[in-house]
């Protein structure tokens, strides 16, 4: 713990993996309730809510998070925290304001399109939610730009543990009222417990006085509302198979099936995601850091050692799944879902590129290149769009998981192309770290064991 303490890399990036192993681990056995609980045809309904709230709360955080944290660190508005914050704030509710509009107005439209009626009630609870995430998103904010990673795990593991409580609670005793529509209600609770909590560690760097400045809100939606593009052609991109597979089959039991399969494999997925998720949040304000004291050489080193060591996690866990996909199935949503294996084994190997693609995004906002990921997102979202629509018409259920094949293949020489253009990215470097993390691992093993056998236990099997 005191070598913990001691340095920002461990301490930051260990609570930031406990907050998203946490939203991974209550999630997963929410899920693991639910999709045994309620039918294949009710949980694609509660399957594409998620997606699209999901997508809101990532896009809005585009909008808010990056610029934010950026202007904050900044020497230039080192003696402007209360207007950054104040733009900030403003930025959030205007945003949360046109997302409620857009739900009471086209409803309808939304759940016409994924064909999914049952979506509707959802969409209109669900406007208590939006107006929560207010100030929750503020506070998580102003608190990653202090570099606080250790409270907001705090917040995040009370708001995750407290929504899963609540189901198993409701599974043992009162199993008749764990509807779908309950969910969306003790997830609003949830909400609400996580931002009280949230709201309590981060009073100290909160602004005493709103303080209203017109350039540096033009300036921050500026340059946010490239990263805003970007987060919304990324997780509509991340949902495509959900979303299209909806609209474009026909026969509604395949449909809800493949789209709960889908569902089912993007939990894998998220699974997968975790170290790169862990990695971004404490990469991005050390690379604004970085890229404002010491250039791209710096951010450079940081993107190549991270994605070695993330790769280096990421790839035996991927060949595990590729090699075992039903009993990784089987575990998580049940012997229904059976068929999904094989989408999860076709999209698996190919999945390595997301843990580089957080890396990627994060790093172009950090050195002031929103625009250049915003553009190159869009083209590799409308190839998604186009493989998908395709596939799905060649090759009916299955043909979004081709597509993803086709998507994550094209996407990671686009990002490899750019990254070299911009920063001199080399593969060699990432593919030397990830080795050199397994050299690392074995060196430290062995110190431990030798460690251990001079402590008092001797090799022979007696006792020093």
């Amino acid at each position: 713990m005191k070598l913990l303490r001691s340095s920002f890399w461990l301490h930051s990036i260990f609570y930031t993996f406990l907050q998203r192993f946490s939203l991974l681990f209550f999630g997963t056995f929410a899920y693991f309730i639910l999709v045994r609980h309620v039918s294949s045809q009710e949980f694609a309904v509660w399957a594409l809510y998620l997606a699209i709230f999901t997508m809101f709360e990532m896009v809005k955080q585009g909008l808010l998070r990056n610029p934010t944290i950026r202007f904050l660190g900044l020497q230039e508005y080192s003696d402007k925290k209360n207007e950054v914050q104040s733009a900030a704030l403003f930025i959030n509710i205007l945003v949360t304001a046109i997302a409620i509009i857009v739900v009471v107005i086209l409803n309808r439209q939304i759940t016409g399109f994924l064909q999914t009626p049952a979506l509707e009630p959802l969409l209109y609870w669900s406007i208590a939610f939006m107006a929560l995430l207010i100030p929750f998103n503020h506070f998580e904010v102003i608190m990653q730009g202090n570099l606080k990673f250790q409270e907001l795990f705090y917040s995040y593991f009370f708001r995750q543990g407290s929504f899963f409580l609540a189901i198993l609670v409701l599974k043992i005793g009162f199993p008749e009222r764990l509807t779908i529509g309950m969910v969306v209600w003790l997830q609003i609770f949830s909400l609400a417990l996580g931002t009280l909590i949230l709201w309590k560690h981060s009073r100290p760097y909160l602004l005493k006085r709103f303080h209203f400045d017109a350039g540096i809100l033009k300036a921050m939606l500026h340059f946010g509302k490239y990263i805003f593009g970007t987060n919304l052609f990324a997780s509509v991109s991340r949902s495509l198979d959900r979303f299209i597979t909806a609209n474009t089959l026909t026969d509604t039991v395949e449909r809800n099936n493949y789209v709960s399969y889908y569902d089912a494999t993007g939990r894998v997925n998220m699974l997968i995601d975790v170290p790169s998720l862990a990695v971004a949040d404490v990469l991005f304000p050390k690379n604004v850091e970085a890229a404002e004291n010491e250039g791209v050489a710096r951010v450079k080193y940081y993107f190549e050692r991270m994605c070695g060591i993330i790769l280096s996690i990421v790839v035996p866990f991927s060949l595990f799944i590729f090699i075992f996909p039903k009993l990784i199935i089987f575990l998580l949503s049940g012997p229904e879902y059976y068929p999904a294996a094989t989408v999860l084994q076709i999209t698996i190997l190919f999945c390595l590129v997301r843990p580089l693609s957080y890396q990627y995004g994060s790093t172009l906002d950090a050195i002031g290149k929103p625009a250049v990921n915003f553009w190159s997102n869009l083209l590799m979202l409308l190839i998604n769009l186009g493989a998908s629509y395709y596939c799905l018409s060649q090759f009916g259920g299955i043909g979004a998981a081709y597509a993803t094949v086709i998507t994550y293949t094209l996407s990671f020489f686009i990002m490899y192309i750019v990254l070299r253009r911009q920063i001199g990215v080399e593969l060699k470097n990432i593919l030397r770290y990830m080795m050199q993390s397994y050299s690392d691992i074995y060196t430290f093993g062995m110190k431990l064991l030798r460690r251990k056998n001079g402590s008092g236990e001797n090799p022979a099997g007696g006792t020093q």
